[in-house]
């Protein structure tokens, strides 16, 4: 109960914190310029919130978070705008978007379709958030346990999957693993 009771503190002081005025203003500027941002092809919500960061650095720490919060799920809605609209999505995401929702557009049903992926994405965005939220605390009491044996055997494993889901050969995919890990060390 103490586990499940510190939760419930917890989610008393997120709500306190962003149902502010300040907080909710944030949130619908991030989803306005995410929605629009995700209608671009190309432009995605890493970019976006890049561009965006340097603006932030005189804000609170959670105004800055709830407006990049709000600016990445508008832009993951967004991308299913241009994808059932003209069947180009704006994210890698909405690909499967583009196959079903332009066909429900072209057979003069894009209302149902923007409103199907609209519903459907508050859902999934809202399901992501409570189960992130529940197995959050237990996530980090395992990555705490972690030493350099086990970072070890992660980055073995990480590397082998890499080579071994590779195309091509498998001296290939372990030259490809290599030489992305000589750059990022």
């Amino acid at each position: 109960m103490g586990a499940l009771g510190q939760l419930g503190d917890n989610l008393a002081v997120g709500f306190g914190a962003a149902l502010a005025p300040v907080n909710l203003l944030l949130g619908v500027i991030g989803v306005t310029l995410g929605t629009a941002v995700g209608v671009l092809p190309g432009v995605g919500p890493a970019l976006a919130i890049s561009m965006l960061l340097p603006l932030t650095f005189g804000l609170d720490p959670v105004g800055a978070f709830i407006l990049f919060g709000g600016l990445y799920y508008g832009a993951m809605y967004g991308g299913s705008t241009t994808s059932i609209l003209v069947k180009m999505p704006g994210e890698a995401s909405s690909v499967m978007t583009a196959l079903d929702g332009f066909r429900m557009t072209c057979k003069g049903r894009a209302g149902a379709a923007l409103a199907t992926a609209a519903i459907g994405s508050f859902i999934a965005g809202t399901f992501a958030t409570l189960m992130l939220m529940t197995l959050a605390p237990v996530l980090v009491e395992v990555a705490l346990t972690f030493g350099p044996a086990e970072y070890f055997a992660l980055m073995v494993f990480a590397l082998t999957a890499l080579a071994g889901l590779s195309q091509g050969t498998l001296a290939r995919g372990l030259a490809a693993a290599l030489i992305g890990l000589a750059i990022g060390t």
